[in-house]
């Protein structure tokens, strides 16, 4: 009797552990673990390797729109998932490396920039975004949009 309940319960172990890990698999590809933020160096040899665009933020602890950012936008399951899924994140902060954020001639934050597969700067927004503006912003730069139309105009059609 004991050696059947010991089996079993090795079994509902094994279960746990597989479906566990297969839970976490679902939640990178989903964005449930939250954004995938690199460093500035890892996060620009990564988009050059992988072909990727870099989505690239600037922020300090005492900035509150930074931390309004993290709290809300940074959390939406769906900004979550697109970014993890068509940028490679990088998150700088400007009080601890300063070199970086002089480099793109930040002057305020939060400050997100995007930059293309080869290295070249797209563009910036400057300030607070809201999950809905993000998403749209996203969309627009993922989809090469911005080569083509204003952002203005690629909202209107949405």
């Amino acid at each position: 009797m004991i050696k059947k309940w010991t089996r079993t319960a090795m079994a509902l172990a094994l279960a746990a552990t597989l479906f566990t890990g297969a839970v976490e698999a679902v939640a990178a590809q989903t964005g449930d673990g939250g954004i995938q933020w690199l460093s500035y160096t890892e996060g620009r040899q990564r988009g050059e390797t992988e072909n990727k665009k870099v989505f690239l933020v600037f922020n300090a602890d005492w900035c509150r729109y930074c931390l309004q950012m993290e709290k809300e936008t940074f959390q939406n399951p769906t900004v979550i998932a697109y970014v993890n899924r068509n940028f490679v994140p990088i998150s700088v902060n400007s009080d601890k490396e300063q070199k970086i954020a002089a480099k793109y001639d930040v002057r305020g934050l939060p400050s997100t920039w995007f930059i293309s597969e080869n290295g070249d700067r797209i563009g910036n927004r400057p300030g607070y975004i809201t999950s809905e503006e993000m998403l749209k912003i996203l969309k627009y730069i993922s989809t090469d949009s911005y080569r083509s139309i204003s952002f203005k105009t690629f909202v209107e059609k949405e």
